[in-house]
């Protein structure tokens, strides 16, 4: 997702002007800045790469909740199907089994999606992901049987 939002950086000189700007004002010229000056600039550009990007930061902490309570409705339909059913102890080993390839699949389709897609990654990933999830958890379903 950070490759693609950044595949058309900003230049240089644009960093250098921002900064400059942001620092010392809308009227700064940077090459009439004294050499300490210049370097407090550079200086501002090294330590802005480090930092991340707060709507960034926003969207992933909503993902990771949406993430959190489809883990939450997977457990409670688990507990609802091992409640209802006959034998208890072989829907809780089947309930098991499918969460765990869903979670194995999960992860081996999103892997597969990232390597295959280059530029596309990030929603390669998401689907393949939910697919090969979604794959797994229904085949060792129909296999449990």
């Amino acid at each position: 997702m950070a490759e693609q939002m950044k595949s058309s950086g900003k230049t240089l000189n644009e960093l250098v002007a921002k900064k400059a700007t942001s620092l010392f004002g809308p009227r700064v010229n940077f090459n009439t800045l004294s050499e300490t000056q210049k370097n407090q600039v550079y200086a501002s550009i090294v330590e802005s790469a480090g930092k991340s990007n707060p709507q960034v930061n926003l969207r992933m902490m909503r993902l990771s909740r949406a993430g959190k309570g489809l883990i939450v409705l997977f457990i409670a339909i688990s507990f609802y199907e091992i409640y209802t059913a006959e034998n208890k102890v072989s829907e809780t080993g089947r309930q098991l089994a499918i969460n765990g390839a869903g979670i194995a699949g999960g992860a081996a389709g999103g892997a597969m999606a990232g390597l295959m897609c280059g530029p596309g990654a990030p929603v390669c990933v998401v689907i393949g992901g939910f697919v090969g999830g979604a794959l797994a958890a229904w085949e060792m379903g129909r296999i449990w049987r």
